[in-house]
């Protein structure tokens, strides 16, 4: 009689959902797997068999536990990056609109004063996505400040351009720090992309040699094969 709970081998998880932050669940399952097919194979009525007869010893058990280790410890720093992001993000956005309301009001004192297209083009009036285009943005904002003190605009104080001014080295300064932020989210994350794939491997070869030492034809290694995550009723694929 077949074993009535066959568990079929888990293949690596996909990536597509999103848990825990930046982190898919199919890292965080792989990770798991690792570790539940590493305490199999350090159980001590496992262990000897697959050293003898699989060359499964224990320095390569211990690589599959130093991968899980280190990769567990990759994915709590890829979370911190990317709330650090997040972070970054909401900062720069804030920023870059404090920005744009104040080229908005120098933009409105000068449409007051010059009704000529050429002068309202050079203060960016009715430019087509101001203020969006994060790659004009500041030559954009630069242009309007030093026009709107050259021009001597009604109510465009001093105090108003120094706090224009400010208002753009904040946004440039919260911009860099988004890119750096996101730039440490992504090779965190490649990090433990390639971390989760030695998983992988190390567990594959660890589960083969299982499969080998406890055939799935003799019912009373179900157990065992369960533990390794292993189908009870047929060998696994390569």
């Amino acid at each position: 009689m077949a074993d009535p709970t066959p568990t079929p081998i888990p293949a690596p998880a996909n990536k597509t959902s999103k848990a825990h932050g930046d982190l898919d669940k199919g890292h965080l399952a792989n990770i798991q797997l690792g570790e539940d097919v590493a305490a199999a194979a350090q159980d001590p009525a496992h262990a000897a068999r697959l050293a003898t007869d699989e060359q499964i010893d224990a320095p390569t058990v211990a690589n599959l536990v130093t991968l899980t280790t280190d990769t567990r410890t990759l994915a709590g720093q890829v979370i911190t990056a990317k709330k650090g992001h997040l972070t970054a993000t909401a900062t720069a956005v804030t920023a870059q609109k404090a920005l744009v309301r104040g080229l908005r009001d120098i933009q409105q004192r000068a449409k007051a004063k010059f009704k000529d297209k050429p002068k309202r083009s050079a203060y960016c009036i009715n430019k087509e996505n101001f203020g969006r285009d994060r790659q004009s943005l500041e030559q954009d904002a630069t242009d309007i400040i030093t026009l709107g003190a050259a021009d001597a605009l009604r109510g465009l104080t001093p105090a108003k351009i120094t706090a224009a001014k400010a208002a753009l080295t904040a946004w440039k300064q919260a911009d860099v720090n988004q890119g750096k932020a996101e730039e440490a989210r992504s090779t965190l994350l490649g990090q433990l992309e390639a971390k989760v794939e030695a998983i992988n491997a190390a567990r594959h070869d660890i589960q083969l040699a299982a499969d080998t030492c406890w055939p799935p034809t003799d019912k009373a290694n179900a157990p065992i094969r369960r533990s390794f995550k292993i189908p009870t009723n047929k060998s696994i694929v390569q």
